[in-house]
């Protein structure tokens, strides 16, 4: 382990992070409301930023929600990236986000999506998140093959990165597979008041000394909040149960001390049971979402292999 990510999960826990995580309901939404409130984006500087590293920014909305395109010019790529942020389904995207887009079109050559999707902090529920991100993913295979199509979540975004196939085959497969899954992350929001829930819960504990970020009781407030009183599919709130018939190569990477890694058995079960090709990578030591930052090597290391799979 480096010792840059040693100091920094040191300064983590001293800064008691985990402790957003045990906020009810109410506190929770009253959070995401005051970050939701800061300009994490500025369209004219991010013009500016393009037109100064000469490439090509297109800004559009899907649905009402605004969908930024990273390209290398005004011509379409061959190929395109669907990047989708995390937070939670309540915070929006950061500049870590922005930055990791604007990477990956300069080293891998094809466009970027990055697509402001529906937060459930503002009042609606999940299944308007997948709607959105069906109708994006649905965009994009008019301009690009599905094959040359790939997809990358982390957290959130990481769960909508499966489920919003998942999606696709509960409404009787309308879209072509994409060529490539990449989910940073993912977890679920079982009811684990359910005995059959009861195992991931306990695994969800196990874990949770390790974690310097994720407190497990997020996941009962976090399915209050993406469900509240909807009847809605299952597989919108826990991916691991949907039906994943004919989904791409999936690429699953888990920090070894973060909670959410309980749920990388349940993905190898599903993946195997469907026949499904997969890979998880497991970053020893690593915490929540390590790929998504540069400034220590294994973090460094892990996104730039990403980088590398989004080139094929």
């Amino acid at each position: 382990m480096s010792l840059n990510y040693k100091i920094a999960s040191g300064i983590v826990r001293l800064l008691h992070v985990k402790k957003m995580f045990l906020k009810n309901k109410e506190e929770m939404l009253e959070y995401a409301k005051g970050e939701n409130a800061k300009e994490v984006f500025d369209l004219d500087k991010a013009m500016e930023r393009a037109k100064r590293k000469k490439y090509y920014l297109c800004d559009r909305e899907v649905m009402g929600y605004r969908l930024i395109s990273y390209q290398k010019n005004e011509n379409y790529a061959d190929g395109a990236v669907l990047y989708l942020f995390g937070g939670g389904m309540i915070t929006q995207p950061n500049e870590l986000d922005f930055s990791l887009a604007e990477r990956i079109m300069e080293n891998t050559g094809k466009d970027v999506w990055l697509l402001f999707y529906p937060l459930c902090s503002e009042d609606i529920k999940v299944d308007k998140t997948y709607e959105v991100c069906f109708a994006t993913y649905a965009l994009m295979t008019e301009t690009y093959k599905a094959e040359n199509i790939s997809v990358l979540g982390f957290s959130s975004g990481a769960c909508l990165s499966i489920g919003i196939f998942l999606h696709n085959n509960a409404l009787g497969r309308p879209l072509n597979m994409p060529g490539t899954i990449i989910s940073v992350s993912p977890g679920g929001i079982p009811d684990v008041s359910l005995e059959k829930n009861k195992g991931i819960w306990k695994r969800l504990h196990e874990l949770n000394h390790k974690d310097i970020m994720i407190e497990p009781t997020y996941i009962k407030t976090a399915r209050e909040i993406l469900k509240g009183a909807e009847d809605l599919p299952e597989y919108m709130l826990d991916g691991t149960v949907g039906d994943f018939t004919g989904f791409p190569k999936t690429y699953f990477y888990y920090g070894e001390n973060e909670c959410l890694y309980a749920f990388a058995e349940e993905f190898r079960k599903a993946m195997e049971k469907y026949h499904v090709p997969y890979e998880i990578i497991v970053g020893k030591g690593m915490c929540h979402c390590y790929p998504m930052t540069r400034f220590f090597r294994e973090g460094r290391e892990a996104q730039d292999h990403i980088i590398e799979l989004l080139k094929s």
